[in-house]
């Protein structure tokens, strides 16, 4: 199942950085590595800090936006600061983790990204809307000085417990899975295909008067994300778009 969860870092600053995360991940039984837009090219640093985990850097994919990197995801959760309009969807490492498993057990779905953003900004608000869910760690507020390997230890520390506690499965359940710990289904609806009709439905929706700014659009993306919207369903709201651009000529 662990094959199934990808760490992607977003635009990191120093090569070091890529180098302990992957130390973190591979010591939790995590390998897929996925890099959006480095400031630097993987180096002797990175390869020096990866301590062992060479093959994880060496075999990391690295991509020039963050749609590329979560396209084929059907839950995405990135991390964030305890924001007051991101309440509704805020997790903690272990509640994180927990998700992350169960969905790829009850659903059969594929793959799933934690995301960590900027060594110091973080994640941008767009890159956050294009989440299910947002990761925060309950920090020491008076000391709240994570690195970002620590940072991605503490989730993949998470990971591998969820996971351990799913290790005694029923067969029913393992055999949802092929002999590489992939998943055989992929039924809930990817990122990709989630984009596909968001900018279906506000093409429409601005067509017909209903969305004339970008705050409706940011809360229905929540509610779609929240729902887990599997493909099935996604191909009936598809549907309903269409049919009412055919009934209004548009």
């Amino acid at each position: 199942m662990l094959n199934n969860i990808r760490i992607v870092l977003v635009e990191t600053s120093h090569n070091g950085n890529i180098g302990s995360a992957a130390r973190a991940m591979k010591t939790m039984g995590l390998t897929r590595l996925y890099l959006v837009a480095p400031k630097q090219p993987i180096d002797v640093q990175a390869i020096a800090l990866a301590a062992g985990a060479d093959d994880v850097v060496e075999n990391a994919v690295i991509v020039d936006s963050l749609d590329q990197a979560i396209a084929d995801c059907s839950l995405v959760i990135g991390t964030s600061a305890r924001l007051r309009h991101l309440q509704s969807t805020l997790l903690e490492p272990r509640e994180c983790a927990e998700k992350a498993i169960e969905q790829i057990v009850s659903t059969k779905s594929g793959q799933i990204s934690i995301i960590f953003g900027r060594e110091r900004i973080g994640l941008t608000n767009g890159e956050l809307l294009k989440c299910h869910y947002h990761l925060t760690i309950p920090a020491n507020p008076d000391y709240s000085s994570l690195n970002l390997a620590m940072a991605v230890q503490l989730v993949c520390y998470e990971l591998r417990t969820a996971y351990l506690a799913q290790s005694a499965a029923p067969v029913s359940v393992i055999e949802n899975f092929d002999t590489n710990g992939q998943a055989k289904a992929n039924q809930v609806a990817t990122m990709q295909e989630m984009e596909y009709f968001f900018t279906h439905t506000e093409r429409l929706y601005q067509q017909l008067g209903f969305i004339q700014n970008q705050g409706v659009m940011q809360k229905l993306r929540r509610l779609y994300q929240r729902a887990g919207v599997e493909k099935n369903e996604l191909n009936i709201l598809r549907g309903m778009l269409s049919a009412v651009e055919k009934k209004l000529n548009l």
